[in-house]
C-alpha cells in the first residue's frame, strides 16, 4: 500500500507594519524639527528689529543668517503679506533710490569748441569745408542759405566770423562787425534774443567758438553772463512799457513844415486798439523824451480803479497839457520853433 507524499512544514504568515514609527524616534527628525524652530524664532525677531537683529548676528559671525532673511524680504512673495502698508511703500522707495543711484549717470557733452581762425575757413568759398556764422559764440550751419551767406550773398559778411553786434547795429563795417555786445540798448539786446531764437529754429547748432562768449573748454564766460543780465534788464523794461502803452496809448501824429505837428486820438492809436478816445497830453517820465500820449478823461484813475473821481487819468502826474489846447480837445496842433 504506497505512502502518502510527506507534507511540507508551515512557514506561517508574514506581518507587514505599515503604521510610522512614534514621534522622537528618529534622530535625523528632531534635528530637522529643532533648526526649523530655531529658524522661525529668529526670522520672527528679524521681522521685528531688522537693524538690531543685524547687528547682533554680525558680531557674532552670523551674518549669513541676516542676508538669508534679506533674501527672503527682498524676494519672497508670501513675505509680502506680512508687511503693513507702510513697510510696503518704504522698501518700494528704497528700491527705486537704490536703482537711480545704481543708474549711469551720463558725463556731460562737451561741445565741438572752434577757434576763431577755424571758424573763419566756413565762409562758404570755393574749397572751404562749409558755411558756418556764430551768433552770441553759438555756431549755426548755414548751408542751406548760402544763396544770402554765401560770396556775393547779401550777408556774407556774417560768414565765418560772430558779428553779434552788428546784426543790431546796422554797421558792416570791420569796426561793426564784431562779438562784443556790450553798451547796447535795451531794444538791441531783445533784438539779438530774437536773431538767436531765429537761427536755433531755422539752422543747425554745429558747436561755439572760442571768444568773447565761450572759453576753449566750451564753458561760457562772464561776458556771456553779463548779456543774460542785460537781457532780463530789457525784458522787465519792455513789459513795463507794455503796460505804460496800455494806459497811454501814443497819439495820432502828422506834421507839415507849414502847420508843425498834429496830435489827435482816436479808438486806435499807436497799436492799441480800447473802448475810449482819450485826450492828447504830453507824457513826460524821468531821464527820457516826452512823447504824445492820449489819456483817458473819464472814469477812475487807472492805478485807483475803485476811486470815485470821474477824470480818469488826467490827474496823473506824468501828463501836461500843449499849450494852446484845451482841456477836452481831441486833437492839439503844435507848432515848432
Amino acid at each position: 500500500m504506497a505512502q502518502p507524499p510527506p507534507s511540507k512544514p508551515s512557514l506561517g504568515k508574514v506581518r507587514i507594519n505599515t503604521s510610522p514609527p512614534p514621534s522622537g524616534t528618529c534622530p535625523a527628525h528632531n534635528w530637522v524639527y529643532l533648526v526649523l524652530g530655531l529658524t522661525g524664532v529668529m526670522y520672527a525677531i528679524y521681522l521685528g528689529d531688522r537693524e538690531t537683529f543685524t547687528k547682533v548676528s554680525t558680531s557674532l559671525y552670523l551674518g549669513g543668517v541676516s542676508t538669508a532673511f534679506k533674501f527672503i524680504d527682498d524676494y519672497s512673495p508670501f513675505n509680502e503679506f506680512l508687511e503693513t502698508d507702510e513697510e510696503l511703500i518704504e522698501k518700494l522707495k528704497k528700491q527705486n533710490k537704490e536703482a537711480v543711484k545704481n543708474e549711469e549717470v551720463p558725463s556731460p557733452t562737451r561741445p565741438n569748441v572752434l577757434t576763431k581762425a577755424q571758424l573763419a575757413h566756413y565762409d562758404g568759398s570755393e574749397g572751404s569745408p562749409g558755411l558756418y556764422l556764430a551768433m552770441m559764440g553759438v555756431v549755426y550751419d548755414v548751408s542751406k542759405g548760402k544763396e544770402y551767406y554765401g560770396p556775393g550773398g547779401g550777408y556774407s559778411f556774417f560768414a565765418g566770423k560772430d558779428a553779434s553786434r552788428a546784426f543790431v547795429s546796422g554797421q558792416f563795417d570791420e569796426e561793426g562787425l564784431v562779438e562784443d555786445v556790450s553798451g547796447l540798448s535795451s531794444s538791441d539786446y531783445l533784438g539779438l534774443e530774437e536773431w538767436a531764437s531765429f537761427y536755433e529754429k531755422d539752422y543747425v547748432r554745429v558747436g561755439v567758438v572760442e571768444g568773447a562768449f565761450y572759453d576753449k573748454a566750451g564753458e561760457v564766460t562772464q561776458h556771456w553772463k553779463d548779456v543774460q543780465g542785460w537781457m532780463e534788464i530789457a525784458r522787465e523794461e519792455r513789459d513795463k512799457q507794455d503796460v505804460e502803452k496800455q494806459m497811454f496809448p501814443p497819439c495820432n501824429v502828422e506834421w507839415t513844415q507849414a502847420d508843425g505837428s498834429r496830435y489827435w486820438c482816436t479808438a486806435k492809436s499807436g497799436g492799441v486798439s480800447r473802448d475810449w478816445v482819450g485826450v492828447p497830453r504830453q507824457l513826460y517820465y524821468p531821464a527820457r523824451q516826452p512823447r504824445c500820449a492820449c489819456v483817458r478823461d473819464r472814469g477812475p484813475p487807472s492805478t485807483d480803479p475803485g476811486a470815485r473821481t470821474d477824470t480818469g487819468d488826467l490827474e496823473s502826474p506824468h501828463v501836461k497839457e500843449y499849450e494852446g489846447c484845451g482841456a477836452k480837445q481831441w486833437e492839439c496842433r503844435v507848432k515848432e520853433d
